[in-house]
């Protein structure tokens, strides 16, 4: 006949299941310990108000977490009971035939810490997670939940740490006693709100009994990412700008000609005509007529330095026009006369879409082409212009073209590479001044861009 549990047996059961859970309910602490619910409920209500246990709400349901007080009465019932063992021939004998579990982490051994509690949508923040093993036997951890994935992107991690489908896989990292492990997380939210941070733990001990633990919930203030962007008419590249390309920011777009490259920027033109921007496009294309037709509207503002200007921009009803670019400080000159030609409101987005600066570099040379650059995009950006400006780097050495990336705040490449024994056309942004924006690469498609 089983022996009759005292009230101080079904205590220390109870803290002891609460412990290796890191919270219970009062359905399964009632389970566990093998008692009726309502005794179940009134035994974990007595341990709460002699504050052995504390009691939470999660979900609109009473959960109830171990205390200090309540692991020190379950260390000191154990040790006491090893005591008595060493008495008891027959206690040492249902000892040996019913292992004592070992002492694991609880909800107090896990340290949470936030390199800032208050950030932007896309702004990164550091998680340092500490867990602290107080036993006398190591625990093998195997994973971390509780990361939504709508709400973070985990940016940057320890190597030894992989990122599964909803989860952390932690590789079966071993904590030894009395020596915390430490893992920084770099993450990112993705949408504004007041996000939560719900970590669950999970590991098992040398016996390979596994267990869940509950961290500290951690809430983030994320508000929303003030910067306006401009699209570039392609949502895949918007995607990896993260919503566009930054108001007022200058970019610069190196290619060697392709149909890819083409169609790409008649798309970023094509975005601002739509959406009826006031749109600059600086271009020394004699065939720009194909491209535009049936879509030249009032907003959109040629810059023609061509020799047949004259009888190719007469169709535009916003045109300048130069017959060639021997003179920068003309250029600069139209482009001024231009701006005071705008008679749009302010906060009605900007943009330009400047193809002339190979040729520009070509003739005028790199020191001319750097400086003459440089006050061109201070003027745009200042007049509220996002200007997208495109470079073939295979015209020019590689100093020449160093010497004008560096005035632009962001940077994208279309290059080409073999790929199953086919040349295909990529993309990759670069770089993106203070701005948080995705390092995947873009396969170019031919068919997706003529949509």
């Amino acid at each position: 006949m089983p022996k009759r549990r005292t009230r101080y047996e079904i205590y220390a059961e109870l803290l002891d299941l609460v412990s290796r859970k890191g919270f219970s309910r009062v359905t399964r602490a009632s389970y566990g310990a093998n008692l009726p619910v309502d005794r179940a409920k009134e035994t974990l209500s007595f341990l709460a108000t002699r504050g052995f246990l504390r009691e939470d709400n999660l979900d609109d349901s009473v959960i109830y977490r171990i205390t200090s007080r309540g692991r020190e009465y379950l260390e000191t019932f154990r040790h006491m009971r090893k005591l008595f063992a060493a008495l008891d021939k027959e206690s040492l004998s249902r000892q040996a035939q019913s292992p004592e579990p070992a002492e694991l982490i609880s909800q107090e051994d896990i340290t949470l810490s936030l390199s800032k509690k208050d950030v932007k949508v896309n702004e990164d923040f550091s998680l340092e997670i500490k867990l602290n093993n107080r036993g006398n036997s190591p625990i093998t951890l195997k994973r971390i939940d509780g990361i939504s994935s709508t709400d973070f992107k985990v940016v940057d991690k320890p190597t030894n740490i992989h990122l599964k489908e909803g989860y952390l896989d932690t590789s079966r990292m071993i904590i030894h006693p009395k020596k915390p492990a430490e893992m920084m997380l770099t993450l990112c939210p993705s949408r504004a709100g007041s996000l939560l941070l719900k970590l669950r733990i999970m590991y098992s001990d040398q016996t390979d009994r596994e267990f869940v633990l509950e961290a500290e919930q951690l809430a983030i203030n994320v508000v929303g990412d003030e910067t306006f962007r401009v699209g570039t008419g392609l949502k895949d590249l918007d995607k990896l700008l993260l919503g566009g390309i930054p108001d007022r920011y200058s970019v610069i777009l190196t290619s060697a000609p392709c149909d890819e490259r083409d169609l790409l920027t008649s798309r970023f033109l094509r975005e601002g005509i739509q959406k009826d921007e006031v749109t600059f496009y600086l271009t020394i294309d004699a065939n720009i007529l194909k491209h535009y037709t049936g879509q030249i509207k009032p907003n959109l503002h040629l810059f023609l330095f061509n020799p047949q200007a004259d009888s190719i921009s007469k169709y535009f009803p916003n045109d300048s026009k130069l017959k060639t670019i021997d003179n920068l400080t003309d250029i600069t000159i139209t482009l001024t006369s231009a701006f005071r030609k705008i008679n749009r409101p302010p906060e009605i987005p900007r943009r330009a879409y400047i193809e002339i600066l190979s040729d520009i570099l070509l003739q005028h040379g790199a020191a001319r082409t750097r400086k003459w650059l440089a006050g061109i995009l201070i003027t745009l950006k200042s007049k509220g212009f996002t200007s997208l400006v495109l470079l073939n780097p295979q015209m020019h050495s590689a100093e020449e073209v160093q010497a004008v990336l560096d005035p632009f705040e962001g940077e994208i490449d279309i290059y080409q590479r073999e790929t199953n024994g086919a040349t295909q056309k990529y993309l990759r942004i670069r770089r993106m001044l203070n701005q948080r924006y995705l390092e995947n690469e873009m396969l170019l498609e031919k068919e997706k861009l003529r949509l």
